[in-house]
C-alpha cells in the first residue's frame, strides 16, 4: 500500500524524503522499504520507487533527483545530459552526475559524486528544458573520453538533434576547457553515415590505427529489388572492407529466421568476395583490442595482394 502512494508522489520515478514525510512515511519506514527492496536510495534524501535495472538507469534517476532538488537552477550537462537525451552512452562514467548552473554568476561546485559546472553561454546552443543543448552535451562528454563524443554525436546527427555546425559552435563555446584538444581531434570523425554506435566506435578505432577509410562504401553488389548494398567501411586504397557485426544484425524471432538471416549474409559476403574484396568482420570485443583489429586488417591486405583488384 505504501509503495502505491510513493508511486503517486514520484516524478520521473524518484521522490524525496520530504515528499514521503508529507504522506506520513517517516525515515524508519523508508529504511524498511529500502531493506525490503520497495524503493532504492539515489542521493542524500532522494529515492527511486524501484531498483534501477542497470548503472545507466541508476544514473538517469539520480540526475532526475538532483534536477528536482535544484528546481530550475541547473540543467544536466556532460555525460548526464547524454543519458537524459537518450543518446548512446559509450565511454560515459555513470558514477558522477554532471550539472550546469543556469545562472552564470554561480561558481563550480563538487560534492558527493556530483559536479555542478559553470555556465557556458552560447546563443546558438540554447538550453533545453532539462539539459544543455545536445551538441554541447556530446562535446562536454568528449572532454573526458573522445569515444563518447563520436558515438553520441553520430547518433544525435542521425536523429536530427545535432548539426555538424552545432558541434563546431560547441567547441568554440568550450574553448580553454580541459580535454578540448582531444575533442577537436575527434570532431572530424563524427559522421551520421555511421549507422550504429558500433560503427561509430569502429571509425574511432580505425582512425586511431592511422587507417584512412570510406564509410558506407558500395562494393558493387545489389540486394533485394536491385538496390545497391553497402559495406560499413572500405580501407582506402585497398580491396579490404570492414564490417561491424553487432548482435542486432542477427536478431531474429526464432532459430529458423536466424538461420535464414545468417545464410543471406553469407551469400552477400560470397558475392562481395567474388568481386575481389576481402572482408574483415569486427565485434564489440574486437574494438577493445586495437592490436587485434590491426592484425585482422593487415592480414586481409596481404591476402588481397594476390586477388584481382576491386573497384
Amino acid at each position: 500500500m505504501v509503495g502505491m502512494y510513493l508511486q503517486a508522489i514520484s516524478t520521473d520515478g524518484v521522490f524525496s524524503a520530504r515528499h514521503a514525510a508529507n504522506i506520513g512515511v517517516d525515515g524508519t519506514t523508508l529504511r524498511r522499504l529500502v531493506k525490503d527492496g520497495d524503493c532504492h536510495p539515489l542521493h542524500r534524501g532522494w529515492y527511486a520507487v524501484d531498483r534501477p535495472r542497470d548503472p545507466r538507469e541508476h544514473h538517469r534517476r539520480r540526475t532526475a533527483a538532483l534536477l528536482q532538488e535544484y528546481a530550475g537552477q541547473v540543467v544536466a550537462s556532460h555525460g548526464s545530459a547524454v543519458v537524459q537525451l537518450g543518446l548512446p552512452t559509450e565511454a560515459i562514467d555513470f558514477g558522477t552526475v554532471h550539472l550546469m548552473w543556469v545562472d552564470p554568476k554561480k561558481p563550480y561546485q563538487a560534492f558527493s559524486r556530483t559536479r555542478i559546472h559553470e555556465t557556458v553561454l552560447e546563443p546558438g546552443l540554447p538550453l533545453q528544458d532539462r539539459t544543455v543543448h545536445p551538441a554541447l552535451a556530446v562535446v562536454q562528454a568528449g572532454q573526458t573520453d573522445p569515444r563518447a563524443l563520436v558515438v553520441a554525436a553520430d547518433a544525435g546527427m542521425r536523429a536530427g538533434m545535432i548539426e555538424q555546425a552545432d558541434l563546431v559552435t560547441a567547441c568554440s563555446a568550450s574553448k580553454g576547457q580541459r580535454g578540448m584538444t582531444r575533442v577537436r581531434a575527434a570532431l572530424g570523425l563524427c559522421d551520421p553515415r555511421h549507422e550504429s554506435p558500433g560503427e561509430s566506435l569502429t571509425a574511432f578505432v580505425l582512425h586511431a590505427l592511422a587507417y584512412e577509410f570510406e564509410p558506407q562504401f558500395p562494393p558493387g553488389t545489389n540486394g533485394p529489388g536491385g538496390k545497391p548494398q553497402y559495406a560499413d567501411f572500405r580501407i582506402s586504397g585497398t580491396c579490404v572492407l570492414v564490417e561491424f557485426d553487432g548482435e542486432s544484425k542477427y536478431s531474429a524471432a526464432d532459430p529458423e529466421q536466424a538461420q535464414a538471416l545468417l545464410f543471406a549474409e553469407k551469400r552477400r559476403e560470397d558475392r562481395i568476395r567474388a568481386l575481389g574484396w576481402e572482408v574483415v568482420r569486427l565485434t564489440w570485443a574486437d574494438l577493445y583490442r586495437p592490436d587485434l583489429v590491426r592484425a585482422k586488417i593487415e592480414a586481409a591486405i596481404a591476402r588481397g595482394r594476390s586477388r584481382p583488384k576491386a573497384g
